[in-house]
């Protein structure tokens, strides 16, 4: 999100730093409203824990009454008709967004979920949607080591639905941030590409 900067601002390992911390936390929200309720969930909690924010103002999604456990996550989008699962975190959730619109438009329906508790994650939520929709695909702007999407894998081993994971590949350059976005095919349009693509191979 700092694309003007350069990647020498841009924290894309983060995460994978701090999951292999023993028993951290790390959270991850996408507007001020859950980067308020998460700080003081943060401070209930006991022992370290990480929260990944953002420098650059986002939509704000959630109303000052909700709640954001730790350990928990929030499912934005979701019908009987769904054909895949898009988890996501951060600036990524508005996105997943962003694609569920386009791809709505086109009689594909998808499930969209806030994972703001990267770890722990809660398994029992995105076990059931990979169950309901059969493909997950997370999407995140981090490298693609140890971040959400290989949490997510990991936590989905057994799982017969696969896991396509969204991620910061190579190195970036400076630019504005919805275009470092698209480069790296994290932007709602290159997203709801991959799901389209993705899909289609998943219909008999």
């Amino acid at each position: 999100a700092i694309g003007p900067d350069g990647p020498s601002q841009m924290g894309l390992e983060d995460i994978a730093l701090f999951r292999t911390v023993l028993d951290s936390v790390v959270l991850q929200p996408c507007d001020a409203m859950s980067a308020e309720r998460l700080v003081e969930a943060m401070l209930e909690h006991r022992g370290i824990a990480y929260l990944r924010t953002m420098r650059g103002s986002t939509p704000v999604l959630y109303g000052p009454d909700e709640a954001f456990p730790i350990g928990g996550c929030k499912v934005l989008r979701s019908s009987d008709r769904d054909s895949a699962t898009l988890a996501a975190s951060g600036i990524t959730v508005h996105q997943a967004l962003a694609a569920y619109d386009k791809l709505a438009d086109e009689g594909i329906f998808v499930r969209v979920i806030d994972v703001y508790s990267i770890k722990p994650l809660d398994e029992a939520a995105l076990r059931a949607a990979a169950d309901q929709t059969g493909l997950v695909v997370t999407a995140e702007d981090h490298y693609a080591a140890g971040g959400l999407g290989e949490a997510v894998a990991a936590a989905l081993a057994d799982h017969p639905a696969p896991v396509h994971i969204l991620a910061v590949r190579r190195q970036p350059r400076s630019g504005k941030p919805l275009e470092l976005l698209d480069d790296q095919g994290l932007s709602g349009d290159r997203i709801a590409q991959t799901v389209r693509l993705l899909v289609a191979q998943t219909v008999p």
